[in-house]
C-alpha cells in the first residue's frame, strides 16, 4: 500500500503549504490518517513528523510525563534505557488487541535531541488521558474533527490545484472510484459536488497518469457505479489500455511501485530519516529475535534505496549538514566507511561546532575500530555540550578498556 502512504504523505505536505490561514490542518491531518488507517500500511508519521508537530496533530512529552508512568514505570523506563521505537498500549503492561487495547501513543528515541520521547495524536486515547488530567488546555483538549473522504480529498485538491502539485491531484484521481464503490457498498453518501470540483482541477492542471489507470475493458458496466465510472474516466479514454495490452506492456512482478513526488531537498531528507527509522527497527529486531533473511534482504534494499535519496537531496542541498550524516550514516550501515567519513567530514566542514556531526563520526570510528580518534570526538561532543548522556557513557567505556 505504498500508494496510500504516499498520497497521505504529499497531502499533508500540501496542507501545510497552503496560503489558506482557514485550514483546520489538525483535523485534516486527522482524517487522513484515520483514511490510512483503512488500508495495510505501515507507520508513516515520522515522514512528516516536524509538519504534525507545529500544526499540532501530534503532542511530545518526556516519557515520565505518562499519564499513568507511577503505575508502569519499569515498563517505561526499560523502553527508555533500550531506546526503541514503540507503541504504547491503552494498557501498556498488556498484549495489543484493537478492540480492548488498542495503541494509545507512541515512543521513540530522538538522535538529535539525545532523548526518549512519548507521543500521541490528537483525538487518540493517550491525547485523551492528558486532556483528562489537565495537561492539554484550551485549543489542545479540543477533539479533532473528522472529514469524510470526499470532503477531505476537495479540500486536498483544491489546495493542490493551487499549488500546482500534479502529483497530489493524480493519486487522489487514482483512488477515489474506490472510495466511491466502497461508500455504494456501504450505503453511505457520495458527495457528486466534490467529486465534480475535484475532478475539474485535475482535467485542469493535466494530472491524469496513465500509470495506475484501470483496464479500459474492466471498468463495472451499468449501474450507478457503472455510470460514475464512464464519466470520471472520460477524461483518461486516450491512456487508457485494455487488461490484454497492460499485461504484454508490463510485467507486473519485475516493476516496483514508483511515485513521482515534489523533488526538494527536504523530502528526500524525510524519505531518507524514515528509511533509516525503519532499518534500525529491522536490526533491533534482528538483535531481540535472531537472524532472518528476509529482513536481512529488506535491509539492503532499503539501504540502497536510501542512498539514491540522499545522493538526490545532497545533489539538491549540498550545503546542509543534516542531509550528509545522513547519506554517512546510511554509508556506515552498508559498512562502506570510506565514503561515511567523507560524508560526515563534509558536514563537519560546513557546522563544525554541530554536536551530532562529532557524535556521528564518533560512533563510525568506534566501528573503525579507531577506538582515539573515536575518543576524541566523544569529548568534542562534550565540549559543545557537557550533558550529553550517551557520549558520556560511551567516553566512560571506551577509556576503562583502554
Amino acid at each position: 500500500m505504498h500508494e496510500i502512504e504516499s498520497l497521505v504523505e504529499m497531502s499533508v505536505y500540501c496542507l501545510h503549504e497552503s496560503q489558506d490561514d482557514s485550514l483546520d490542518r489538525r483535523s485534516l491531518f486527522y482524517s487522513l490518517y484515520e483514511l490510512q488507517s483503512q488500508f495495510d500500511t505501515g507507520f508513516t508519521h515520522f515522514r512528516v513528523m516536524d509538519i504534525l508537530i507545529q500544526h499540532r496533530f501530534v503532542y511530545t512529552f518526556p516519557i515520565t510525563d505518562h499519564p499513568a508512568y507511577a503505575q508502569h514505570q519499569a515498563l517505561l523506563d526499560g523502553l527508555a534505557a533500550a531506546q526503541k521505537f514503540s507503541f504504547i498500549y491503552t494498557e501498556p503492561e498488556k498484549e495489543w488487541d484493537a478492540e480492548t487495547n488498542p495503541v494509545a501513543g507512541y515512543a521513540h528515541f530522538d538522535q538529535q535531541q539525545q532523548r526518549y520521547i512519548l507521543y500521541c495524536d490528537a483525538g487518540s486515547t493517550l491525547w485523551e488521558a492528558f486532556v483528562a488530567n489537565g495537561t492539554l488546555q484550551g485549543a489542545d483538549a479540543v477533539p479533532p474533527q473528522l472529514f469524510d473522504v470526499f470532503t477531505m480529498a476537495r479540500i486536498v485538491a483544491a489546495n493542490a490545484a493551487q499549488q500546482q502539485y500534479r502529483d497530489v491531484l493524480a493519486s487522489w484521481y487514482q483512488l477515489l472510484p474506490y472510495m466511491v464503490m466502497a461508500a455504494e457498498q456501504e450505503n453511505e453518501p457520495i458527495d457528486q459536488e466534490a467529486l465534480k470540483e475535484i475532478l475539474d482541477h485535475v482535467v485542469a492542471n493535466d494530472a491524469i497518469y496513465e500509470e495506475g489507470l484501470p483496464p479500459v475493458d474492466e471498468l463495472p458496466q451499468g449501474g450507478e457505479l457503472g455510470k460514475f465510472c464512464e464519466w470520471w474516466y472520460a477524461p483518461a479514454k486516450g491512456k487508457m489500455k485494455t487488461a490484454a495490452e497492460l499485461d504484454k506492456d508490463i510485467d507486473l512482478e519485475a516493476v516496483p511501485f514508483t511515485q513521482e513526488v515534489e523533488k526538494t531537498a527536504s523530502w528526500y531528507d524525510n524519505e531518507v530519516r524514515n528509511l533509516l527509522e525503519g532499518i534500525h527497527q529491522s536490526i533491533s529486531s534482528m538483535e531481540d529475535n535472531g537472524y532472518d533473511e528476509a529482513t536481512q534482504k529488506s535491509i539492503e534494499a532499503r539501504l540502497l534505496q536510501g542512498l539514491q535519496y540522499a545522493i538526490k537531496g545532497v545533489e539538491l542541498a549540498p550545503n546542509e549538514p543534516g542531509l550528509l550524516v545522513n547519506m554517512g550514516s546510511l554509508y556506515m550501515l552498508a559498512e562502506n566507511y570510506e565514503e561515511a567519513l567523507a560524508s560526515y567530514n563534509k558536514a563537519l566542514a560546513i557546522a563544525p561546532d554541530n554536536s551530532y556531526v562529532h557524535l556521528n563520526r564518533a560512533i563510525l570510528f568506534y566501528q573503525m575500530e579507531d577506538v582515539p580518534l573515536a575518543i576524541d570526538s566523544f569529548e568534542k561532543v562534550l565540549a559543545l555540550e557537557p550533558d550529553n548522556e550517551f557520549a558520556q557513557q560511551w567516553l566512560a567505556h571506551l577509556k576503562s578498556n583502554g
